[in-house]
């Protein structure tokens, strides 16, 4: 962890819901990621209040996740451990046959991230700068479209692929995969699944699926759509995919160490083009509670675990079906119609509800760096107790 003293050099390029984009002088090709103790559910943009302790637990799980990924050693232990009785062996053995894979056990996972940064209290990830091809939005005949465009012919050095890549080891309750398999029941199939998976069920591999990452709303698109919008040869494309089925499972195998259920996922990538026309690929953004799926005893210990506690409130509802409305008419935003014509905006979390969801990300990052990074703030049997009897308040059981 670098220490810096000099607090007001930093200019601001990017502002988002939850996370701000730092451009430092005197370092060229580097940006400083800040996440905020701010969250953001159901694609709403910043909520009414914070969460303590979680921009500070997100950047030191992130910089925990990329140098154990970077580490040759951890592949290698990785490789040897392959005895997953959940996972197809014939899956597995593909994927450690696979030349991405044995990359990984002889180099380490390529990424973006340098360093953490300190200044005036603040943690920073500091990560390599990459060009965004932000697409131009058109409203063409009624419908929302998002025109990307083309690679230049001079490549720039790394630019964002603008995908989610998302993983998924099972359907839990609450997936946005339920809703897909009952609009289509045959995609379980495209998606190399031998049936339609029961909400709750495990698979006997992971699946990945895209979705838009330059787009207001996430949304889902084919493999052929993903294809042609990420820009990479068919070469890089197949490597993004065995790349993200070897990350899920290297993930899966730190969190089933601290008896964590990893139940899905997403990461995105940067492309770094080389001079001789070859394209790298490195791993991108954050890895943490907010990208990942995550479940202990039952209970949720990401992100869901916060939007459950507004499922079914007037607000979350109201989202639903101004969501509906937008779709049909993409005129207006979902949280226009949201505020103007249904007359609903998220509430602060309840007192109890704060002081529950304030533990949960130092929680993690104690859990996961094994070490008492956040004095207090208890262990993972204490928070699911915690929650447990919330819920039970709630329900009056």
């Amino acid at each position: 962890m670098v220490n810096l003293d000099k607090a007001d050099t930093r200019k601001l390029v990017y502002e988002g819901s939850v996370k701000r984009l730092w451009q430092t002088p005197g370092e060229g090709g580097l940006l400083w990621f800040e996440f905020t103790d701010d969250y953001s559910i159901f694609d709403w943009g910043k909520m009414p209040d914070t969460i303590a302790g979680k921009g500070r637990s997100l950047a030191l799980l992130g910089a925990h996740f990329f140098d154990t990924l970077a580490r040759p050693e951890f592949w290698q232990e990785l490789s040897r451990d392959s005895e997953n009785k959940q996972i197809n062996q014939e899956f597995l053995a593909s994927r450690l046959a696979h030349p991405v894979m044995k990359a990984l056990v002889k180099n380490g996972l390529e990424h973006h991230f340098k360093a953490i940064r300190e200044e005036s209290g603040a943690l920073f990830m500091e990560v390599l700068e990459a060009e965004v091809l932000n697409p131009e939005h058109r409203i063409v005949a009624g419908r929302d479209l998002y025109f990307y465009p083309q690679l230049p012919e001079r490549r720039p050095l790394r630019r964002l692929v603008p995908l989610e890549v998302v993983f998924r080891f099972g359907m839990p309750e609450g997936s946005s995969l339920i809703e897909r398999l009952e609009t289509d029941p045959d995609y379980a199939l495209s998606l190399g699944l031998a049936q339609r998976p029961e909400p709750g069920q495990w698979f006997d591999r992971p699946v990945i699926e895209f979705f838009t990452k330059l787009e207001p709303s996430d949304r889902h698109l084919q493999y052929q759509e993903a294809a042609q919008m990420s820009a990479l040869c068919p070469e890089s494309f197949e490597a993004l995919l065995e790349l993200t089925w070897d990350l899920a499972l290297a993930l899966h195998h730190i969190f089933a160490s601290c008896n964590i259920e990893l139940w899905d996922g997403k990461f995105e990538f940067v492309a770094e083009h080389g001079q001789d026309g070859s394209t790298r690929l490195l791993l991108a953004d954050s890895i943490g509670p907010d990208e990942l799926r995550l479940i202990y005893k039952g209970k949720h210990l990401s992100k869901e675990l916060v939007r459950r506690l507004y499922k079914g409130t007037p607000w979350e509802l109201a989202v639903r079906e101004a969501k509906k409305l937008a779709k049909k008419s993409p005129e207006r935003s979902f949280k226009e119609r949201c505020l103007k014509d249904l007359g609903q905006s998220p509430q602060p979390l309840s007192k109890e509800e704060k002081e529950l969801v304030d533990r949960l990300y130092p929680v993690l990052a104690n859990t996961l760096k094994g070490s008492e990074v956040f004095a207090g703030a208890g262990d993972l049997d204490s928070l699911v107790t915690s929650l447990t009897e919330l819920e039970n308040e709630r329900t009056g059981a």
